[in-house]
């Protein structure tokens, strides 16, 4: 079921002395009738952060661009939008961009071998570009987090070593297969991602319902 979710950035940078207009998103705005994912709603709110934050859209964007709900039907709550510039099989290396509306989350997960195609687990580091992130792997639970687990991904949330990151801030995964999961800060996120060859087929998440 579709949940009533509103997402809002309250622009604390000034231009001007004033501050931006905040921006809002409404869960319903990417959903048919039917309830079905209107992919192409959610690249233009990640179209829309870009552009709020100063990214740099470059020709051709949109067409390249992914954007998932991860099927759970909460793109407000639980979802990301993202473009791959580079993902070599053959040469074991990617490099993408990851779009977070506010307070958006990846639901926990890691990332497998997959032998018959030669396909080492993957790897990956996170490098904030616009707003914050908070990044969760495995060790000594964090005894505040910085972030409100969603209510609907918690029982399926193990890991919970945080890392939180601003603008510039680097971190990456510290072992393969380890588990993890990120939640953007109140403005989104913007995120750099260089990493080993990504490939879905090789994604597990502990959330059945994906």
């Amino acid at each position: 079921s579709l949940l009533p979710v509103n997402r809002c950035l309250a622009g604390p940078s000034r231009r001007k002395g004033k501050r931006k207009p905040a921006l809002c998103f409404e869960n319903s705005d990417f959903y048919d009738s039917q309830g079905k994912f209107n992919e192409e709603a959610a690249k233009q709110a990640c179209l829309t952060l870009m552009k709020w934050f100063g990214y740099p859209i470059p020709d051709g964007l949109r067409q390249n661009m992914y954007a998932t709900d991860f099927g759970l039907g909460r793109f407000t709550e639980v979802g990301a939008g993202g473009v791959f510039w580079v993902n070599s099989k053959r040469w074991n290396y990617a490099s993408a961009d990851a779009f977070f509306l506010p307070h958006q989350m990846v639901p926990e997960h890691w990332h497998v071998a997959l032998e018959s195609e030669g396909v080492a687990p993957k790897m990956e580091s996170y490098h904030v570009r616009y707003g914050s992130m908070f990044i969760y792997g495995e060790g000594k639970p964090t005894a505040r987090l910085g972030v409100k687990i969603r209510q609907s991904e918690a029982k399926y949330v193990t890991v919970m070593n945080e890392t939180a990151l601003q603008v510039g801030q680097v971190t990456g995964r510290k072992r393969p297969l380890e588990k993890h999961w990120l939640q953007a800060g109140p403005e989104g996120c913007v995120l750099s991602e260089p990493s080993t060859y990504h490939s879905n087929a090789a994604v597990r998440f502990t959330n059945p319902n994906i």
